[in-house]
């Protein structure tokens, strides 16, 4: 059983393993730096370091159209090895223990494979399981795989 950190982005609920995430913090003294990639946010002096931020919002697509109240912004500070990345979301929901078969839904790509928002597909090569919690469908992803991808695509 492991330990699962549940957040919205947009209308959906994620989820990734907490033992990829270093803190979680404000949304607040970002530097923005003009940047082709879309899903770039800004920097963070992170204790004395440097670590770039980006929108899991554009990454994944699902921009929403309701305005996000900017108190429940915050950045989830991943870990990956030596490599800290901030990636913004919407909201953090809470901390969920993950391994209950009850709580995983059967056949999970097939499903994945018809969601869609804005006509964009939700990218499965990041998507590790989908998992019912409280009735909603909660998407599990590989944070690490994800941040990966955004490092390979930066310019800065």
């Amino acid at each position: 059983m492991s330990k699962l950190l549940i957040f919205k982005v947009g209308k959906s609920k994620y989820a990734c393993n907490i033992k990829d995430v270093d803190r979680i913090i404000k949304y607040e003294n970002l530097t923005y730096v003009p940047s082709k990639q879309v899903s770039f946010e800004g920097f963070y002096n992170h204790e004395g370091r440097v670590i770039k931020i980006f929108n899991m919002s554009k990454r994944l697509g699902v921009e929403d159209d309701t305005p996000i109240k900017s108190t429940n912004r915050k950045i989830i500070i991943v870990k990956d090895g030596n490599v800290l990345v901030g990636i913004v979301v919407d909201e953090v929901l809470e901390v969920f223990n993950y391994g209950d078969q009850n709580n995983k839904i059967k056949d999970n790509k097939e499903k994945l494979n018809t969601f869609k928002d804005k006509d964009k597909y939700i990218d499965l090569h990041y998507v590790k399981d989908m998992i019912l919690l409280n009735g909603e469908i909660v998407i599990y992803i590989s944070i690490t795989k994800i941040i990966a991808i955004e490092l390979e695509e930066s310019d800065l």
